[in-house]
């Protein structure tokens, strides 16, 4: 997703759900028959388990914060306040993200993006995580440790010691209900700052919340998922070699022509099913856009 075409949404209405389904809100900037056909076969996929939302609308994020667009975000609040003091958008998604996914008003949401895929069966993926408790659960997450390189260390700021520091890398991702609340607490304090793939994991661990790996080989995977759901390197800048990287990109979904997907049951991300690639700087690392 271009970091300057940041897509905004109609908040969904799902409403409680019985037995705890948990929902999920597929997210996209753009609008083809393509994405449509994927979203349909997730949604097939998956129904017995997951309340899906789609969720479009082409409006950039500069719009929600300057009050434009169908999608209205708190603009009083600290984190937005950040955003237009900070004058990038990049890595503030979570500005959306997160009032998204309240609203959805369930006990666990998946927020899927349009360049993800799976191959296989969507129920086959999301089955493994019917009965787990993690208030957040997304990929590549790392330690400042054991990743100083990231490009985004920089702007993070948190009342913590930096060896708490944490990035993902977040085109899907699980939060809990006690989750949302928890990240929507500590950023009121004003306390919190930088990219929203540092903010979001490191908040849930300085809180006590659990977290974990869907999959990979990073430091935290459960050993019964290590090597499992997708593939990367967490330190090279464009996340490759690997199934979830952030280029070299494809572009056929698994529906289309499971061929270019070597690797079965593994997570696959980017796929631009003709969505224009938005093109950078080799210094830009792949959380900039996704």
């Amino acid at each position: 997703m271009n970091p300057f075409r940041f897509a905004a949404f109609q908040r969904p209405r799902l409403g409680p759900s019985t037995g705890g389904r948990p929902a999920g809100i597929f997210i996209t900037h753009v609008l083809n028959d393509r994405i449509q056909a994927h979203f349909d076969r997730l949604r097939s996929e998956t129904r017995e388990i997951i309340d899906w939302q789609f969720a479009y609308n082409p409006w950039t994020l500069g719009d929600l914060v300057a009050g434009r667009g169908e999608f209205e975000i708190d603009r009083t609040s600290v984190r937005v306040r950040q955003t237009v003091n900070n004058g990038n958008l990049s890595g503030h998604m979570d500005i959306v993200l997160f009032p998204l996914a309240k609203s959805a008003n369930r006990e666990f949401v998946w927020v899927l993006e349009y360049d993800v895929d799976f191959a296989g069966r969507w129920l086959d993926f999301f089955r493994q995580f019917s009965n787990n408790g993690a208030d957040l659960l997304t990929t590549t997450l790392n330690t400042r440790r054991r990743d100083p390189r990231w490009a985004f260390w920089n702007s993070a700021n948190g009342p913590c010691p930096k060896s708490r520091f944490t990035r993902a890398f977040m085109p899907i991702m699980r939060v809990s209900r006690r989750f949302i609340a928890t990240y929507e607490e500590a950023l009121s304090t004003g306390e919190w700052s930088g990219h929203y793939e540092f903010l979001v994991p490191t908040i849930a661990r300085v809180h006590g919340l659990r977290i974990e790996d869907i999959g990979g080989t990073g430091p935290f995977v459960p050993w019964r998922r290590r090597r499992r759901n997708y593939l990367n390197v967490a330190k090279d800048v464009l996340l490759s070699p690997g199934t979830f990287v952030w280029r070299p990109s494809m572009t056929a979904y698994f529906h289309e022509d499971d061929t270019a997907f070597t690797q079965r049951a593994m997570l696959y991300h980017p796929i631009k099913a003709d969505v224009a690639e938005w093109e950078t700087e080799a210094s830009v690392a792949p959380s900039e856009a996704v």
